[in-house]
């Protein structure tokens, strides 16, 4: 089945942004990657900034598609072995998908304020889920005295803090990226949670 010249462009368009970001990505870059007139690029998206945001809504949709399966996935599992399914899954799927992570990087961190603010509004409704499926698992293990009693926000931060830190690690320093590794800085996370009782 062949690609549509829409698809291509925002494949392209993908690549380049999380090699380049969006001040170095330019629309005549694009064009001459899917091997079309720069003209033709408007036929399909109204500018950089359209044709980009159609890129994130694809990988948020995307983003939000592995959350339910993990969140499902883990549905029946205890509340420690809940919170790590979902840490080693995220890690995985996005070590496994570089370029991905490297287009959410690029969003986060190097886009131009009043884009990247646009940007973050729409990220905050999708993950709104995710945040609190992390925050309820928090609670539970509380409830059943597996974790020490605190804030649940604050705890949640923690968590997300060292997945995103361990998975862009491993993304620079691939001696990082193993299973193991993943494990362990678990562990290291979990016993400093974990209840004392």
């Amino acid at each position: 089945m062949s690609i549509s010249t829409k698809e291509k462009i925002k494949s392209v368009t993908l690549s380049l942004f999380a090699q380049k970001g969006y001040d170095g990505t330019t629309m005549s870059e694009i064009a001459n990657l899917v091997g079309i007139k720069k003209a033709s690029l408007y036929a399909h998206f109204s500018g950089k900034e359209d044709l980009i945001f159609s890129v994130y809504e694809d990988l948020a949709q995307e983003y939000v598609d592995l959350m339910n399966r993990i969140i499902s996935e883990s549905d029946s599992m205890d509340v420690q072995d809940k919170l790590y399914y979902m840490f080693k899954q995220y890690i995985s799927y996005y070590i496994d998908n570089p370029e991905i992570q490297a287009f959410w990087n690029q969003i986060t961190l190097f886009t131009p304020p009043d884009i990247s603010h646009k940007f973050y509004c729409h990220a905050s409704n999708y993950d709104l889920k995710v945040q609190q499926w992390i925050e309820t698992t928090l609670s539970e293990g509380i409830n059943q005295g597996l974790i020490i009693n605190g804030d649940t926000k604050k705890m949640a931060i923690a968590y997300r803090a060292l997945r995103e830190g361990l998975l862009n690690g491993m993304m620079v320093n691939p001696e990082l990226n193993t299973v193991d590794n993943i494990k362990s800085l678990w562990e290291y996370f979990w016993f400093g949670i974990k209840g004392r009782g």
